[in-house]
């Protein structure tokens, strides 16, 4: 049985049905996260809302929800799809499963939040004609594509993706000029939902595409540094790019910067974008014969992307996907594996390097995505044999200097040795900091995770020794590292000084959140002092705040918005407490709380994930009202796992009647 329940947007009507079965609290949960990842989303709802049912920004919002809420869309066919002739999907094809063949969007990919997509030429469902799959001669490729799994590559493995530069038109490749986006000639190899063929709805110029590219490496290059520029952009001017890459990265900063040309542009941008997103092509690319160097770029663009504009449970499925695939090919090991198999012995030093900046990169998203989600992290720091970064600069002999190769150390306690010496190179400086500080946060965002279910002295014994660890981090930094304001008396750039700034509010937050984890821990007066930590803490971070440059945000990853989500959480707390009516701190804590609110928006101008955190801090401060007792302030501490954690969410909605029966 289910109850109809609707959301309102503007003079547009959603209908729901939601089970009976669940209780207000979680049918509100229900209605806020649609109302979060439906009416917030960048592109306008459509105008009616039996093509709404149908669209790609509804099914991806769907798709996000938490595993433990389900609803269902009172959805009918639309107008348009009735005109559609009954076609079964690709994806249905491939499963060998029945669907309604309804158009645009068939059963069985409406319940898994994809989008449908068909063959230029229709056939039945089944292998080709003349094709068996049981041949030993089949077997036999694939025998010999396992054994080249974990052989590396920069051109795409398929030959219609191939970035040879001389390839004839008659031989139907796609790439026959360096943008790549003339439309695509089918080949018998060439699948016709991959980037190149859904970029082909949207045309760059040259120049266009130059400026773009270049635009790239302003933004989310800075954020997360998987290029060496120079020499991305010498193999993209000589044609050795995957073009399905260089589709990718143009439509994605084209999106990010609102970069336009025509009326429509956005439209199609987004829509180009959710299809890349939805289509299977990935998750068929990452398990085919040999991951590229140019595949893994593009799959953790799309990865670092869908996290931070659709986060979610898919979102976060992605992530572990790309990280199960860097440690299946080595990524984890790269230095070690090199002198084990010829193939990697091969690469050149510069590949070599940008390929361990794509694991460092992915070091960092899956620490940011498994922190927020309050879940274990996939990356083991203590086996982690991949060197920090080094200069892409190589000797004359061709061969890197293998003597200045620095590892993250199986002890965090000697990471401060490591920073240390990573001191010594200037060029790769902010990189491996931010490495490093990443690190750190690691081992407290641990700590604070394993909080609940161990003891208290093991939890004390642990926040103490993380504590340690972090203050020698602080000390083995450069001077002035940890000033708040640009170093100008060093010619400090404003973009190295954001740069500088995150790591520092890395550090920041690995306190904050051991200062949360040892309050939970005390009692009494000891209680009282972990309380202020946490005020100091968080007062710390809105003071970095208070330098900020809201022309950076695209900059810097906007993951660094949990920080401030958490700061803000905490002083809200602060200032509703009954403790804070006996000192006069209430002005300054609005100033902080005000300052991190704006840094926020800033970010939540170019992204959905700040824009979530912005909604949820503010239904927080207007579901729990002061003052709060000791009591009330350790039932919040004990269910706050983490800011997307779906019983985080739930709290929020059932807040005031939770707080209420805590007297």
């Amino acid at each position: 049985m289910t109850s109809p329940t609707s959301i309102e947007k503007g003079n547009e009507h959603i209908a729901i049905e939601i089970d009976r079965g669940y209780s207000s609290s979680e049918k509100l949960v229900c209605l806020l996260h649609l109302t979060l990842l439906v009416c917030i989303l960048s592109n306008p709802l459509k105008k009616q809302i039996l093509s709404l049912c149908h669209s790609t920004e509804f099914l991806r919002a769907k798709r996000a929800l938490p595993g433990s809420i389900h609803y269902s869309v009172i959805a009918m066919p639309s107008p348009d799809s009735s005109l559609m002739p009954l076609r079964v999907c690709d994806r249905c094809i491939r499963k060998k499963v029945r669907c309604n063949q309804a158009r645009p969007t068939c059963s069985r990919c409406f319940e898994l939040g994809e989008t449908c997509s068909y063959t230029s030429v229709k056939r039945k469902p089944g292998p080709s004609i003349g094709s068996h799959y049981g041949s030993n001669s089949s077997k036999s490729r694939r025998s010999s594509a396992y054994k080249r799994r974990n052989s590396p590559s920069r051109e795409a493995p398929r030959k219609d993706l191939s970035s040879d530069e001389a390839a004839p038109a008659s031989e139907g490749h796609i790439l026959q000029d360096p943008l790549g986006f003339s439309p695509p000639v089918t080949t018998a190899n060439q699948t016709p939902t991959n980037v190149s063929h859904i970029a082909s709805q949207i045309i760059f110029t040259p120049e266009q595409a130059e400026y773009l590219l270049e635009s790239y490496f302003d933004i989310l290059q800075d954020a997360n540094p998987i290029f060496s520029k120079e020499l991305f952009l010498h193999r993209y001017r000589s044609c050795q790019c995957s073009e399905d890459l260089i589709s990718t990265i143009l439509i994605m900063t084209a999106k990010l910067t609102g970069f336009t040309v025509n009326e429509d542009d956005p439209i199609i941008l987004d829509t180009c974008l959710d299809q890349i997103l939805s289509s299977s092509i990935l998750e068929d690319d990452l398990i085919g014969d040999i991951l590229s160097l140019d595949q893994f770029r593009k799959a953790f663009i799309l990865a670092f992307y869908e996290f931070h504009q659709f986060p979610g449970h898919q979102a976060w499925l992605r992530v572990g996907r790309v990280t199960r695939m860097a440690y299946r090919i080595g990524l984890d090991r790269l230095d070690h594996i090199r002198t084990l198999y010829p193939d990697w012995n091969t690469v050149s030093p510069e590949d070599i390097q940008e390929w361990k900046s794509l694991w460092w990169c992915l070091y960092r998203l899956d620490t940011y995505s498994n922190i927020s989600s309050g879940t274990p992290y996939l990356v083991d720091d203590s086996v982690i044999c991949t060197s920090l970064i080094q200069s892409h600069a190589v000797q004359p002999s061709g061969a890197s200097n293998n003597s200045s190769e620095l590892f993250l150390q199986p002890k965090s306690e000697d990471l401060s040795k490591v920073l240390l010496a990573a001191s010594s190179s200037p060029e790769t400086l902010l990189m491996n900091v931010h490495n490093i500080t990443t690190a750190i946060l690691r081992q407290a965002g641990l700590v604070f995770r394993l909080n609940l279910p161990r003891s208290q002295e093991a939890i004390g014994a642990q926040v103490a020794k993380v504590e340690r660890q972090l203050a020698t981090i602080r000390l083995a930094l450069p001077p002035g590292w940890l000033n708040p304001r640009r170093n100008a008396f060093s010619d400090e750039s404003h973009a190295d000084h954001h740069a500088r700034t995150i790591t520092v509010l890395h550090l920041r937050m690995a306190q904050l959140l051991l200062s949360i984890a040892d309050t939970g821990l005390r009692q009494g007066d000891e209680w009282l002092l972990s309380w202020q930590n946490v005020l100091e803490t968080s007062q710390d971070i809105a003071s970095i705040a208070d330098q900020w440059d809201s022309s950076f945000c695209l900059a810097v990853d906007p993951a660094i918005s949990f920080t401030i989500f958490t700061a803000m959480i905490f002083l809200d707390l602060h200032k509703k407490a009954t403790i804070m009516a006996e000192h006069n701190h209430s002005s300054d804590i609005d100033h902080h709380i005000t300052v991190l609110h704006l840094q926020l928006q800033h970010f939540a101008r170019i992204w959905t994930l700040p824009r979530l955190l912005k909604l949820s801090f503010e239904s927080f401060s207007q579901s729990v009202s002061g003052p709060l007792s000791h009591r009330h302030i350790t039932l919040i501490l004990s269910r706050f796992e983490a800011p997307l954690h779906p019983r985080w969410l739930q709290f929020l909605s059932s807040a005031n009647t939770v707080l209420a029966d805590c007297q």
